[in-house]
């Protein structure tokens, strides 16, 4: 998973632009996990989206690469969907294309998130920040399995319009170290109460930011989701 990219668009707008795919996941028998597409879809748009709303960008709209067949485009975009209408992003257009031209033995989708922003919404480090992850570290099968310790998009909504919440950072394969080291541009040691080395596969956690006085609400706000974290 890679940061969005954000682009100058008017003398007010910025485009916000963010992507995620997957491979050998789905219904063919040669997948490395099976799932159905739908499933697939959600996933790849859960994690485009928090990207997108990570950056402080508005979306606009989807595009999707489906490299699996005909048939899957329809349960891609119907996962895709699901995912719109858990944050009230309905009626957002979704384009793209489907190679039809030849057959392949693995599913796969790339999927971008296209939004836009105001110009000048950007945030920047103190080092006077408290940080937490929020869920847990899942991969492959594991996020099946453990629905109940990936965090909500919901909540990662939420926490992104709360005023103490500074900033926020969707985990991916290379899991929170990675993620905190390469989002703060900072290199230390990080303690916390979980494996901060684990892919957490489709930003099944994420990193917030947020003044130190501001715990106690963040807490209550995200639950058994939170996780403390402490730069050493």
């Amino acid at each position: 998973m890679s940061n969005a990219v954000v682009q100058p668009l008017t003398a007010d707008l910025e485009l916000v632009i963010a992507s995620d795919n997957s491979g050998a996941i789905g219904e063919k028998a040669h997948d490395a996990v099976n799932t159905p597409n739908t499933v697939v879809g959600y996933f790849a748009c859960r994690v485009a989206v928090m990207e997108c709303l990570a950056a402080g960008g508005e979306p606009q709209t989807i595009v999707m690469q489906n490299f699996t067949d005909d048939d899957a485009w329809k349960d891609y975009q119907r996962g895709v969907g699901l995912v719109l209408d858990e944050l009230m992003l309905n009626g957002l257009p979704i384009t793209g294309s489907t190679e039809s031209n030849f057959a392949s033995l693995q599913s796969g989708l790339g999927l971008t998130m296209i939004g836009t922003r105001t110009v000048g919404e950007k945030f920047e480090f103190t080092g006077d920040e408290a940080f937490a992850v929020i869920g847990t570290p899942l991969v492959g099968k594991e996020v099946l399995d453990q629905p109940d310790k990936l965090a909500p998009l919901s909540l990662f909504q939420r926490l992104c319009r709360m005023d103490s919440v500074k900033a926020l950072c969707p985990v991916g394969s290379k899991g929170i170290t990675f993620a905190w080291r390469a989002w703060t541009k900072r290199a230390n040691e990080l303690d916390g109460v979980m494996n901060l080395e684990k892919s957490a596969g489709p930003a099944s956690c994420f990193l917030i930011a947020f003044d130190k006085e501001n715990e106690e609400r963040i807490r209550e706000v995200a639950g058994s989701f939170f996780h403390w974290l402490t730069p050493v």
